[in-house]
């Protein structure tokens, strides 16, 4: 095993200086003049200058010194440089877990979802449930140094996150769960390494269209992703044919910033009783400023991009992996995904789990994290003896940075969304 893959813990610092400017940005500020304030036509006025108020107000303090209480790291790998909060469990013999997020989210969607994975227990679970997470900004993202220029498929960042696993982090076997973006980065690792990855999860994922013949259901979900596309897809269109030009906005203006992201999280969330975004306003407003304070909002574009430009970037049907492969189809969300038939998913994958719930939305994590909690325990149990086989097979092999065992231990290191297209739509969406 190669060992030129360097991880070091970093501290997640937001510039003080940028969040200077952003604040006398935000001060000076234009607005369109006052039109309709429903949805149909994009974000209302109305709404999008009470976003802006609450993020000039918001407690950025408070925020870093959120951030200060994760243990991030940094992985350098080919030339990229990945960031990566770790999360040691708390049991006996904790399975490592990969969590990958999408756009126009962050690590950030995973922090409430965290404390049930690592520490069952304490919410009265079962402690042999615990997980080790790792959750890595994908590439462009946050923390995360920009890509290529053309920015990473799937398949590329799967490959990453793979080396990070293994030969960063010693787990010879981990599970992995991804939502959006990262629901075709882990259905990638599945097809390219189910020696390493025991199974996967995968929230809502976006499916292409198969080859012909179609079921009934198929066709249904291929016209019905036609539809959505038409009426829903500008924003993945954009940012997959002309991503500079847009991401020069959104890097200049928090105000097309905030329009840009906070209408797709709006139409994307579920809501709470009381008919608010289950994705609440503070997460949205450290989403609104990591994207800022780092500078990523042009670069997170290019997933999208890499995605229509590159031959072949689409997950392939049929002779699915061997990897066991659980899907939960969420729904609840204000603008309503496609949401694909069970004999699609098994057209991609090795199906021994699929669940269907009315609410969740885009961000499960984020509205539902104890039900996602569940899931995923109830998903991964069956699954850990092989992982800590693997743990007990490496043996001395694993790295010497990393305390515990390689099933996660108790101690260590302190799609996009939508359907741009009906052959490429697993790569991006949701």
């Amino acid at each position: 095993m190669r060992r030129d893959l360097a991880v070091e813990p970093i501290r997640a610092l937001l510039d003080p200086d940028t969040l200077e400017e952003l604040r006398e940005r935000l001060g000076r500020g234009r607005l369109l003049p006052a039109g309709a304030e429903g949805w149909e036509r994009g974000v209302p006025r109305l709404w999008l200058a009470e976003l802006l108020a609450d993020w000039t107000a918001f407690d950025v303090a408070g925020f870093q010194a959120r951030l200060d209480e994760l243990t991030h790291l940094r992985a350098h790998a080919g030339g990229l440089s990945v960031h990566l909060v770790h999360a040691p469990g708390r049991g006996p013999d904790p399975l490592p877990l990969l969590l990958t997020h999408g756009w126009p989210g962050s690590f950030c969607e995973y922090l409430r979802l965290l404390p049930l994975l690592t520490d069952p227990a304490a919410d009265g679970g079962d402690p042999a449930d615990a997980f080790t997470v790792v959750v890595p900004s994908l590439p462009g993202f946050g923390f995360s140094a920009p890509p290529p220029p053309g920015g990473l498929t799937a398949e590329a960042v799967a490959g990453l996150w793979h080396r990070i696993m293994t030969e960063g982090l010693g787990y010879p076997r981990y599970a992995a769960h991804g939502s959006d973006l990262g629901a075709g980065v882990t259905a990638r690792l599945a097809r390219a390494y189910p020696d390493a990855v025991a199974g996967i999860h995968l929230a809502t994922p976006g499916l292409p269209a198969p080859p012909l013949p179609w079921t009934p259901a198929e066709q249904a979900y291929v016209a019905e992703a036609e539809a959505w596309t038409a009426e829903e897809g500008g924003y993945a269109h954009e940012q997959a044919t002309k991503p500079a030009t847009l991401g020069a906005a959104l890097h200049d203006s928090p105000v097309a910033l905030a329009a840009w992201i906070g209408e797709k999280i709006v139409a994307w969330s579920s809501t709470t009783g009381r008919g608010q975004p289950a994705f609440g306003r503070d997460l949205l407003l450290g989403t609104l400023t990591l994207y800022w304070a780092t500078g990523t909002a042009a670069s997170s574009l290019l997933p999208y991009w890499a995605a229509r430009h590159t031959p072949g970037s689409a997950l392939p049907a049929g002779n699915p992996p061997p990897v066991p492969t659980a899907v939960s189809v969420f729904g609840g969300e204000r603008v309503p995904f496609p949401k694909p038939p069970r004999e699609l998913a098994e057209r991609f994958f090795t199906l021994t789990g699929w669940q269907e719930h009315d609410r969740g939305g885009h961000f499960p994590a984020v509205a539902e994290p104890g039900l996602l909690a569940e899931i995923l325990r109830d998903t991964f149990r069956p699954l850990r003896e092989l992982c800590q086989g693997a743990s007990r097979d490496a043996g001395s092999d694993r790295p010497p940075h990393i305390g515990g065992s390689c099933c996660g231990g108790s101690s260590g290191i302190g799609g996009g969304c939508g359907f741009p297209n009906a052959a490429s739509a697993a790569d991006m969406a949701p």
